[in-house]
């Protein structure tokens, strides 16, 4: 088993961090070329899904599906899973995210995982779940013009 942690500080309100990092927001981060073309919900509360609908020209299309186990609002806080790891190299795949003030203009996000790798190495899973975390940092911050 693999476990991983990353956390970036964010020039940005944890509010307005915390609007495109929760369950829903990474809505408003869509498409990520190469990576995701779009993602759908299903459901609410704990329990529900989002989908994330692959490349399909880099990642040949299907898709991701992760299910919600609870989310906290007021902690900026929550935990989902792997329900169906389409062609990821991994399973059991359990992560977290949390977006913490660091006074009224900056705040820190943490990405953790714990996560078994499928015929890849624990040090390759590593590698690409911080790069795709990372991404995602990049990604926030660009959407965010920090």
């Amino acid at each position: 088993m693999v476990n991983a942690v990353i956390a970036k500080k964010i020039d940005a309100p944890a509010e307005k961090v915390w609007a495109l990092a929760n369950w829903k927001g990474c809505a408003d981060l869509m498409p990520i070329p190469g990576q995701m073309e779009r993602v759908t919900f299903e459901g609410e509360g704990a329990g529900a899904q989002r989908i994330f609908h692959l490349d399909r020209e880099r990642l040949g299309g299907g898709t991701i599906i992760e299910e919600l186990v609870v989310m906290d609002e007021r902690r900026r806080y929550y935990e989902y899973r792997l329900a169906d790891n389409g062609l990821l190299p991994w399973t059991d795949y359990h992560g977290v995210i949390v977006v913490t003030p660091c006074g009224p203009d900056a705040c820190a996000i943490k990405f953790s995982v714990d996560i078994t790798p499928l015929e890849i190495s624990d040090e390759e899973c590593r590698n690409i779940w911080v790069t795709h975390a990372l991404m995602d940092v990049a990604r926030l911050k660009e959407k965010l013009g920090v």
